[in-house]
């Protein structure tokens, strides 16, 4: 790339593509709004009910749902048109979220009008994340791929630093209806700047040639065997199976950690949440600067796994206010560093035409173990206590980062490949889907 797009110009190159402003913009709101009522509907229940099951029963709803649509919803993204089930998706988001502020209004709080809204939220959701991803390798140039990404996810980071703050001071004052009630009009806006913008979606002609139940399942199968075959991924899927169950007991249970070990307040709360996401935004635009897309199997597992696992250790070893919020800080700067990292190297490693199932299957084998986390946490949080709770769970996350650094493919992924890497990505590619789909990104 030349000097004079370096730094500043790529964001400037950035924001001059129509596309990508489209993409962007839609997520800062969106994701605002889903700040703001996160934290909102977390301390409605825990107020409500001052049980550590209802609050992980509303995660695990998401997380089950999740589990259940993520494959099928990433192979739709890869048959249908991108651009519309993105927008279909933020529609039935916002309309699980405003069955649960008419529910509030009239007729009070119910856990199970909460949960059936997150089960909603949780399948669309999994349908919008894969297309979203493999659309931004699609509007933007190679060389621009890490910066789109980091700017992405410090934006939001950002904004859920102001949206958990924000949630913090409206549970104080005007009720937490108001702030989930912000998230229905949020995910509208995002809907209506979706709408305009064009963007190809690969499978689209094959989709028109070759249909039905059977070509689609064949299409679900195809994802799975190029998944295992591309090693580094598969790799990197299993190590996000351990490390997101461990920093799951660790975000699902922030709120009891804080008013029942730190003695503090909803702000407290608040605080921790804004830490962390703060850290999250300077950590994703680091990717950019450091190149880390060249070695994003290290930039995964050992920040994610090793530093992150010993660092929730000394959260449980050492609680206090100032200490939680410094830890979840770094907390957020080594999980937006490693993801970004990683899904920049997805985006340019994984064949255009296989994205939406990659992501939809890794979205699976990330999350699968979850509902434990978040069922298995609350019980050892009534058994242990929050900080037992915590300090095991750091030391599960920090075996679980040392392991992880031992597998080869994984230690060595990265954008450009590995000469017998990049072969691998092909064959699977060729193996994985037939001759009527167009060129992958690799072969471009």
């Amino acid at each position: 790339m030349s000097a004079d797009v370096d730094g500043r110009g790529r964001y400037s190159l950035l924001f001059r593509n129509p596309g990508y402003v489209r993409v962007f913009s839609a997520g800062l709101g969106s994701t605002l709004g889903s700040a703001v009522a996160g934290i909102c509907l977390v301390w409605l229940v825990w107020a409500d009910t001052h049980s550590a099951l209802d609050i992980a029963y509303l995660g695990t709803a998401f997380l089950l749902s999740a589990m259940c649509f993520s494959v099928f919803g990433g192979t739709l993204v890869d048959r249908y048109d991108r651009r519309r089930l993105m927008v279909l998706s933020d529609v039935a988001r916002a309309a699980a979220v405003g069955a649960v502020v008419v529910d509030l209004a009239l007729w009070g709080f119910d856990l199970f009008v909460i949960l059936g809204a997150n089960i909603v939220i949780g399948a669309f959701t999994t349908m919008f994340n894969p297309a979203e991803q493999a659309v931004v390798p699609s509007l933007v140039s190679a060389e621009l791929v890490a910066d789109a990404n980091g700017l992405v996810r410090s934006s939001r980071s950002t904004l859920q630093f102001l949206g958990a703050s924000v949630g913090g001071v409206l549970i104080i004052t005007l009720g937490p209806l108001v702030g989930i009630g912000l998230n229905v009009v949020t995910f509208l806006v995002s809907a209506a700047l979706l709408t305009g913008m064009v963007v190809e979606s690969p499978r689209r002609a094959a989709t028109s040639e070759v249909g039905g139940a059977r070509a689609y399942f064949a299409d679900v199968s195809a994802g799975f065997r190029w998944l295992y075959q591309a090693k580094g991924f598969f790799q990197l899927t299993l190590s996000a199976t351990f490390f997101n169950f461990c920093a799951n007991i660790v975000g699902t249970f922030l709120v009891i950690f804080a008013a029942v070990v730190l003695h503090g307040s909803a702000l407290l709360f608040a605080g921790l949440l804004a830490a962390e996401v703060a850290g999250g935004a300077i950590g994703s635009l680091l990717v950019g600067r450091t190149g880390a897309a060249r070695w994003a199997g290290r930039a995964w597992t050992i920040p994610y796994g090793v530093v992150s696992g010993a660092l929730a250790v000394v959260l449980a070893v050492a609680p206090s206010a100032p200490v939680a919020i410094l830890i979840l800080f770094c907390l957020g700067t080594l999980g937006g560093f490693a993801g970004t990292a990683w899904l920049t190297a997805a985006q340019l490693l994984v064949p255009t035409e296989m994205q939406g199932r990659y992501y939809g299957i890794d979205a699976l084998g990330s999350i699968a173990i979850l509902p434990a986390a978040e069922i298995g946490g609350a019980l050892l949080i009534g058994f242990w206590g929050a900080r037992m709770t915590y300090l095991v769970a750091g030391a599960v996350w920090l075996v679980a980062g040392f392991a992880f650094l031992g597998p080869r493919a994984l230690w060595r992924l990265g954008y450009p490949p590995a000469p017998e890497d990049l072969a691998s990505y092909r064959s699977a590619a060729s193996v994985a889907d037939t001759s009527r789909s167009p060129s992958g990104i690799l072969s471009d």
